[in-house]
């Protein structure tokens, strides 16, 4: 099958061993919040989501560490790898809720990337006053070596917009102030690529997307799936939720191991 759209989520980059929900990875990344009984890097996060004056200096070493461990110090990992093997001689198109960088690390085409949800390398306005995103790698690796302890970060360091004076923030989806106009350039792309699956075969290859934000490519690549049985299918690798419709088009593989996902991936695709 020579059209592949590529479908990721976090479970992805969880079986390249970057597993937010992973105790000894916590403890990897965040050996003093272990200590204090975080159990996952989610639960780290989810303590420093929003930055305010209260919490200024813990918000900024907690995400300068973690976007230093997950966005810069990691090369691509071996699901990308494979995935990037696989797409290798065909014509394909990314959708990823992943803002890890790693895709590009593998050495996909960036024109073929459409990743909505953000990207950790980058720094926006908490306003936003302004479309505008900053590099952050500098501001990291500074204000990392310059950390008076493990969870705070020097006043002095404290990023604010060039703008308005207001906070920069990572540039995620985690609310309407989210900046996403930039990551949109790729979304005619990948709308244009989805026109393939009226005429021509396409397989989805859906991998580690699980249930946090179904509507953005789980949910759709199932109605593509219906929608153009004679045309599309897809191929779903997750280990939570391998569920798939019960449809003739539709296949699953229900560990993200990728010993037993080549596997099964040789036998579901020997005849395409």
């Amino acid at each position: 099958m020579k059209n592949i759209i590529i479908g990721a989520g976090a479970g992805l980059s969880a079986a390249g061993g970057l597993d937010y929900s992973s105790a000894k990875f916590t403890a990897q990344c965040f050996p003093h919040f272990a200590k204090r009984g975080y159990k996952n890097i989610m639960q780290i996060l989810g303590s420093y989501w929003r930055v305010s004056d209260a919490n200024a200096l813990e918000y900024y070493a907690v995400w300068a560490r973690h976007i230093h461990n997950i966005r810069y110090i990691p090369k691509a990992t071996d699901p990308y790898l494979w995935l990037k093997e696989q797409v290798k001689d065909k014509d394909y198109f990314v959708i990823t809720t992943n803002v890890d960088h790693q895709f590009h690390k593998a050495g996909f085409d960036s024109q073929r990337i459409f990743a909505m949800q953000g990207d950790y390398g980058l720094f926006q306005c908490a306003t936003p006053c302004s479309d505008d995103l900053y590099d952050n790698k500098e501001w990291i690796e500074t204000t990392l070596a310059a950390m008076p302890d493990p969870f705070h970060i020097r006043p002095e360091d404290i990023p604010h917009c060039p703008h308005c004076g207001n906070y920069l923030v990572p540039n995620l989806r985690m609310d309407s102030s989210f900046v996403e106009r930039p990551h949109l350039n790729n979304a005619a792309a990948y709308k244009a690529f989805l026109q393939k699956c009226y005429s021509e075969p396409v397989l989805l290859l859906e991998y580690g997307v699980g249930f946090n934000t179904p509507t953005l490519i789980r949910y759709p690549f199932e109605q593509l799936a219906r929608q153009f049985p004679d045309t599309v299918t897809l191929i779903r690798i997750n280990t939570h939720n391998p569920e798939v419709p019960n449809l003739p088009n539709c296949f699953s593989i229900g560990r993200d191991q990728l010993s037993v996902v080549n596997s099964q991936w040789s036998k579901l695709t020997a005849n395409y």
